[in-house]
């Protein structure tokens, strides 16, 4: 019942998509995803999915984002039909995508595990811990308030010491790492750096 049940919002996701991409030049805005209901649906409607070659305003969307406490770039290609996991490499989204701050990548190229196909995953507070916890603790990134994490292993370690929890949606997406340069060619569209502060749970 769970695969039929996932199968049938992955559907629902793909023609949501498609109908969001059909206006040219649009950009779908993130939404907040609520901490108690990190269903696929949801993440999904939350996360920026516009094929770039549907616009021909820009040539590419581009987004920043952390990787072992340093800020890398990628190309936002959308939400991959009907995947629900691919390769090892993982990208973490810290309260939603790109909610708080920017995500944050397991692998760049160059390393074994590295592929432009991300697998989702969601962090939140775990129950009955805050942002002041995290900030408390020896995983939070010297970058905060720009980042309240920059690394996957400190992502992690916060979930083994009961701070966060880690949500595998199933869902994966396209997103091929870039140079700064590359983000900022003529053309491209960048998303806002700018984020509001970190609720106390999120």
């Amino acid at each position: 019942m769970k695969t039929l049940s996932l199968s049938i919002t992955m559907i629902v996701i793909t023609v949501l998509l498609l109908a969001g991409c059909s206006d040219q030049g649009q950009i779908t805005e993130s939404k907040a995803i609520q901490n108690d209901n990190p269903d696929p649906l949801s993440l999904l409607n939350s996360i920026e999915a516009s094929n770039p070659n549907q616009s021909g305003n820009f040539g590419a969307i581009t987004a920043n984002g952390w990787y072992e406490e340093e800020e890398i770039y990628y190309i936002l290609s959308g939400v991959e039909d009907g995947v629900t996991e691919r390769g090892q490499n993982d990208l973490y989204l810290i309260g939603g995508d790109r909610k708080y701050q920017a995500n944050v990548a397991e692998f760049i190229p160059g390393e074994p595990g590295y592929s432009p196909h991300w697998n989702v995953n969601l962090v939140n507070t775990a129950s009955g811990k805050t942002l002041d916890d995290i900030l408390a603790s020896p995983y939070v990134s010297a970058h905060y308030p720009e980042a309240l994490f920059d690394d996957v292993e400190d992502i992690l370690d916060a979930q083994s010491a009961g701070l966060v929890t880690i949500v595998h949606p199933g869902v994966v997406v396209l997103c091929p790492i870039i140079s700064e340069e590359g983000a900022e060619a003529p053309g491209n569209h960048q998303l806002s750096e700018d984020f509001p502060p970190f609720p106390d749970t999120f």
